[in-house]
Formats: C-alpha cells, sequence, structure tokens
C-alpha cells in the first residue's frame, strides 16, 4: 500500500544558502513530497508590512524556481526565535522531516549565539536532516538566527 505525499519544512533565511536547501529538497524529493518554506522573522521588526512585503516578494521568486521541479510548495510566515518556530510549525502540522541549513559555527561563536539547527535537532517532534551550506554575508531582510 503506497503511503501519502510526505510533509517536508524547509526553514529558510534568506540566505543564498536557502536557495541551495531548497534546491536540494525540490531535487531529493519533487513530486513525491509536500514542500513547506517556513520563514521565522524577528518580532521586533519596526515595519511588518515592510517586511511582509518582501517576505512575499522572495516567496514569490521561491515559487518560480520550484514550480519546474512540479513540487507541491507552501509558504509562512512566523514570528519569533527561529528554533522555537521551526518546530511548533512541525508539531502544529505533522510534518514528517525537516530539512534545515546549517553554517557550521563553531567555539566562541556557537557558545554565545546558539546554534539552530541544534536546538531544532533536540526539539523537533520528527526527523531532522541538515545540510552543511557555506557561510554568506547577511542578507538584507532580517534573518532570525537566534533564539
Amino acid at each position: 500500500m503506497k503511503r501519502g505525499k510526505k510533509t517536508i519544512l524547509c526553514p529558510v533565511d534568506f540566505s543564498p544558502g536557502s536557495e541551495e536547501l531548497l534546491q536540494y529538497c525540490s531535487d531529493m524529493y519533487g513530486e513525491d513530497a509536500e514542500i513547506i518554506v517556513l520563514h521565522a522573522a524577528n518580532p521586533d521588526t519596526a515595519d511588518r508590512e515592510m517586511q511582509m512585503k518582501e517576505c512575499l516578494h522572495i516567496f514569490s521568486r521561491y515559487s518560480d524556481r520550484l514550480s519546474i521541479h512540479h513540487c507541491e510548495v507552501r509558504f509562512a510566515l512566523e514570528y519569533g526565535p527561529a528554533w522555537s518556530v521551526i518546530t511548533g510549525f512541525a508539531k502544529k502540522h505533522a510534518v514528517d522531516l525537516i530539512v534545515i541549513g546549517s553554517h557550521g559555527a563553531t567555539g566562541l561563536t556557537r557558545l554565545l549565539v546558539g546554534s539552530t539547527a541544534e536546538k531544532v535537532m533536540r526539539q523537533a517532534p520528527c526527523a531532522v536532516m541538515v545540510l552543511r551550506l557555506p557561510e554568506y554575508r547577511s542578507p538584507g531582510i532580517e534573518a532570525s538566527r537566534a533564539g
């Protein structure tokens, strides 16, 4: 008996690495899964309307790129610390797998800031796949990495 489509959660911070993460998910799972692209935004942003417009613009670009793979895709924007938003969303929406990128922070940086991917792995209600991504400069839109 064939199981239904898997639900794959792909948290993004809008860095160039996020596009690599989505490319991997679409190549790996394509038509066999529903991919949910989630951005965890900073709740302290002064201009949420502008932030929403920027998110919609980037989500539109992601949608165009993923459509060539015939992926079933949904987009979500939630506010709060990234790790908390990701794990809460996964629980609420019965996600089968979280595919998250990691920049491989080590030493003092990881100690002071913490690792979103590590916190997600510890708290997630489902399997977590961590992809090592190249380090990029922070994107123009706020990325909620701390938490």
